[in-house]
């Protein structure tokens, strides 16, 4: 598990308690406490180096499977000298120095863990290196130029002087370097290479141990049973017909439904099921997919709007067009279906503190849900972050359910192993939002575009997010509903972007790449329909569009040179291209398709993938595979269906996630290190995926896909 950091020990108490050499990681917000005279004791975010050599780095990242603790154990190995196998890593615990810049809340998301850590990493592994060389050179009186650390040893020329860990009490009575001096590009031995993911042996053999194995000692289990109505609160419910199941201990009250608790998680759960449950009536059971659609259609035609950009003038555009092109697209509500379903355990200790262990992403929302439910303050609560069967997102906001296991736990006085089934996970939604746009192009008489104007309606995850606070007015932009829109390179004649919001009693949340993945598909898939229009090949209208910009171009010219887009494909095939900037990255996407027995098959998806640089290649290469996969299964079947006020599909037989048959046989990756400064790797691969494929089947079929998914009932829609 995950060990705490204790605020009231300052840096000498801590490291001589320890005896090793800890070396905080320098943030922004340090700095300038420091400059103002005020002394930050706290050691909240650091690098331990032990007596026996060993190496611990406590890490700012949650792993969910994305590999970023082998990339963070990259950065440090290389700056400190030491073998990367040997590095162990935890995620730490909500603290200052674990919040980007000193500000942003602790989290994983946005593709931040290695672009907005990787400086900080390396900067914390050459303060410990120069920290050890320095002790190495005065207590051996030795050149301290002439010192460097190879494999875990400080060398002397060739000679070796001592291992790290005999020099680590000494250094850590040192001063933590304030620039700490990295290896210069040359030295670096691990930085884009390939490097062995450090949990997946492990994983092969079945042995990490997820929040859903855990086990506390004397801990009882609790299964949720909640209103699948979103906003409905509990009535009241019969205790007798779930304590019929043996092992039922009693059934605890929540505000939105009840929780079972048992001596089993089987029996919680089929005490969960039998439990007669009612909940208060409320006007959210009218609403239905139809309607949504419905309204964001009208949407659509509001006369107001809240704009985005304004490039132009896309008015004078519409007047002098030789043509147009108009088409309204949709995308559903989608729900994140991590393999782990949201669970937690609690546990309240005799000195007044609480633990908890839970799979999230977000430390310092779960910690505000925690401190809220228990009336505890965050000092006395510890949060141990386990591995994540799955994020996606979805680990971004589990205040409910943190909120209902410390509830739980409050009600029965023991740990408590606390558990949402299937149902629950899908049913409570916190989905990427629906949405839809309308998009109007204007050519000219020789096939230029001179104007695009997009216009999105739908929910507003930002509200949502942060309700009851409201960071942006009603009626106001969200960012998330433009994202990709609001930046694109793309430069038409005119531009003109707007958002109307339209917004729903269905929670809505980040979903990986968040409105990228709508957005890249209404626009790269409209883009073909202006190309149609225009008599151009898609590429080559692309190419006009980002004429102006190196670095895009070559991008696009990547992905579509690997495709071999214009070269013969057997008959029946074709290929769609798409692109898509997100989280300081350039991705585009050539997918080569046909169809086969009603439902595409692709058989090539080559990607080009521009993120500035990259720390572990296998990682990069993992997220752009991941990526092009959850982007076709976001195309293919999935979709919340909404009636009565709930989610109709609520379990895997209803929800369809991609399978196997319906994968690409075939992924290639390019990754292009630019130089420019490092962008995200584990978002930017999903968005263009849906599109390259829509329009491969658009060019197959010669009817434009306005709306996804692609299948129904197994066929193409």
């Amino acid at each position: 598990m995950t060990a705490i950091s204790t605020p009231a020990l300052s840096r000498r108490q801590l490291l001589a308690g320890s005896g090793a050499l800890v070396i905080a990681m320098a943030v922004p917000a340090h700095k300038a406490l420091a400059a103002a005279g005020i002394a930050t004791p706290m050691l909240t975010a650091y690098l331990e180096v032990r007596g026996d050599g060993s190496v611990k780095l406590w890490s700012p990242t949650t792993e969910m499977g994305q590999g970023i603790h082998t990339g963070h154990a990259m950065l440090i190995a290389e700056e400190l000298g030491v073998p990367v196998e040997g590095i162990r890593i935890e995620t730490a615990h909500p603290a200052p120095a674990f919040r980007r810049g000193g500000k942003a809340p602790m989290s994983s998301g946005g593709s931040w863990g290695m672009r907005g850590w990787h400086e900080t990493l390396r900067r914390a592994g050459a303060a410990a290196r120069m920290m050890l060389l320095a002790e190495a050179a005065e207590s051996r009186s030795l050149p301290l130029a002439e010192l460097d650390i190879a494999d875990g040893k400080v060398m002397h020329r060739d000679r070796v002087i001592a291992p790290i860990g005999a020099l680590a009490a000494g250094a850590a009575a040192r001063p933590v370097p304030e620039e700490p001096v990295l290896r210069p590009l040359s030295a670096r031995t691990l930085t884009g290479r390939i490097v062995r993911r450090h949990d997946i042996p492990a994983k092969v053999r079945g042995e990490p141990v997820y929040s859903m194995d855990l086990s506390l000692p004397g801990e009882v289990f609790a299964c949720a049973r909640l209103s699948p109505v979103f906003g409905a609160a509990l009535e009241g419910f019969d205790e007798a017909s779930a304590r019929a199941v043996a092992g039922v201990l009693q059934v605890v009250p929540l505000p939105t439904g009840a929780a079972v608790v048992a001596t089993s998680m089987w029996a919680a759960m089929k005490g969960a099921k039998a439990l007669d449950i009612r909940f208060r009536p409320t006007e959210n059971a009218t609403l239905d997919s139809a309607a949504i659609t419905a309204g964001m259609t009208e949407a659509l035609g509001s006369a107001t709007s809240a704009m985005a950009r304004e490039d132009g003038d896309f008015d004078a555009a519409l007047k002098e067009a030789a043509s147009t092109v108009e088409a309204d697209y949709e995308v559903p509500y989608l729900s994140h279906t991590p393999m782990e379903p949201w669970n937690c355990h609690v546990r309240f200790n005799a000195d007044g503190t609480l633990e908890v262990w839970a799979p999230t992403q977000a430390q310092d929302r779960l910690m505000g849900a925690i401190t809220a439910a228990s009336g505890l303050p965050a000092e006395k609560v510890r949060i141990h972050t386990t591995l994540l069967g799955g994020g996606f997102g979805r680990r971004l906001r589990d205040n409910e359910g943190m909120r209902d296991a410390v509830l739980v736990a409050l009600a029965v006085g023991k740990p408590v192993h606390f558990v949402w089934p299937r149902e629950e996970e899908i049913g409570q939604g916190w989905y990427r939002p629906a949405q839809m746009a309308r998009m109007k192009a204007t050519l000219s008489s020789d096939g230029r575009l001179t104007g695009l104007w997009v216009r999105t309606a739908g929910p507003s995850m930002a509200l949502d997010m942060a309700a009851p606070a409201t960071p942006i007015p009603e009626g106001g932009l969200d960012g998330s509903s433009v994202q990709s829109l609001a930046d694109t390179r793309y430069k038409p004649g005119a531009y003109r972007l707007d958002y109307v919001m339209k917004r729903y009693p269905v929670p809505t949340a980040p979903w990986r790449a968040v409105g990228s993945t709508q957005n890249g598909y209404f626009l790269e898939c409209f883009l073909d329909e202006v190309a149609k229009a225009a008599g151009k090949c898609p590429y080559r209208l692309r190419r006009e569009l980002l004429a102006h910009d190196a670095r895009a171009l070559n991008v696009l010219d990547t992905a579509a040179v690997q495709a071999g887009w214009g070269q013969p494909l057997p008959p029946g095939r074709a290929r769609g291209i798409a692109y898509v900037e997100s989280y300081g990255s350039l991705c585009a996407e050539v997918a080569e398709v046909s169809i086969a027995d009603g439902r595409p098959l692709v058989h090539r998806m080559v990607v080009a993938l521009d993120c500035g640089s990259i720390v572990s290649r296998d990682g990069a290469i993992s997220q752009i595979e991941g990526g092009v996969i959850q982007g076709l299964s976001s195309a293919f079947g999935e979709a919340v269906e909404i009636a009565g006020g709930a989610a109709v599909n609520r379990n895997l037989d209803g929800y369809e996630l991609l399978r196997m048959p319906d994968a690409p046989r075939w992924i290639e990756a390019h990754i292009i290190e630019s130089g420019a400064p490092m962008g995200g790797v584990g978002e930017p691969p999903l968005p263009p995926a849906a599109p390259a494929v829509v329009n491969a089947l658009h060019a197959l079929t010669g009817k434009p896909i306005r709306r996804l998914p692609l299948l129904k009932d197994g066929q193409l829609a």
